[in-house]
């Protein structure tokens, strides 16, 4: 992705916002390690997520990013687990929860062999 273009997206975040209401929140557990260290998700971690995403989310993320550009958004809720389940059952991958503009999404992700966006809903 072009630095400018990071730069742009970026801009839109409410990142304020972002560090103080959820700092605490917002962190993500690498699974991959004995000793599991806590590294917070940034809004700029974010984008370089949705930038490298998976094949199968890729045409998503990438008009998810263009939308980024232009509009103001905020992560929700980043690297959590899966909830209780529903009729399908648990879902044991994290998510990311987007708002951009007066819309969500949800960004389904795996750990392995690091963490990377593979569906967006």
């Amino acid at each position: 992705m072009d630095a400018a273009i990071k730069q742009k997206i970026l801009k839109q975040c409410y990142s304020k916002r972002f560090d103080e209401k959820y700092s605490r929140k917002f962190q993500y557990q690498d699974k991959a390690t004995d000793v599991r260290n806590f590294v917070k998700l940034t809004p700029g971690d974010i984008i370089d997520l949705l930038d490298m995403a998976s094949a199968s989310a890729r045409s998503q993320a990438r008009q998810l990013l263009q939308l980024m550009q232009g509009r103001p958004w905020l992560p929700s809720a980043t690297a959590h687990e899966g909830g209780t389940g529903d009729q399908r059952g648990v879902d044991n991958n994290l998510h990311i929860t987007l708002k951009v503009g007066d819309k969500s999404y949800h960004l389904r992700c795996k750990e392995q062999p690091g963490l990377h966006i593979i569906q967006i809903t």
